[in-house]
């Protein structure tokens, strides 16, 4: 029974987004496993960290700085 957690930034995706996360990870497991069945067994579980909830090297990443560092690439 596989189990896939993704973590996000609150408010990064809407529901749309996160169900079309959840198939596309789905049939990337399925992919993976080469068994149709485990489908059926699949979990994803989408965690959404409050905005300020996220660090890196030392420093609190916000939404912001996440979608300026995205811009700027």
């Amino acid at each position: 029974m596989p189990l896939v957690q993704i973590s996000i930034p609150a408010g990064s995706l809407d529901d749309a987004k996160k169900a079309d996360m959840i198939k596309r990870v789905t049939d990337a497991v399925v992919e993976a496993e080469g068994f149709p069945a485990v489908r059926a067994f699949t979990w994803v579980h989408i965690n959404e960290v409050p905005d300020g909830g996220w660090g890196m090297g030392g420093q609190v990443v916000t939404l912001d700085d996440v979608a300026a560092v995205l811009k700027g690439s």
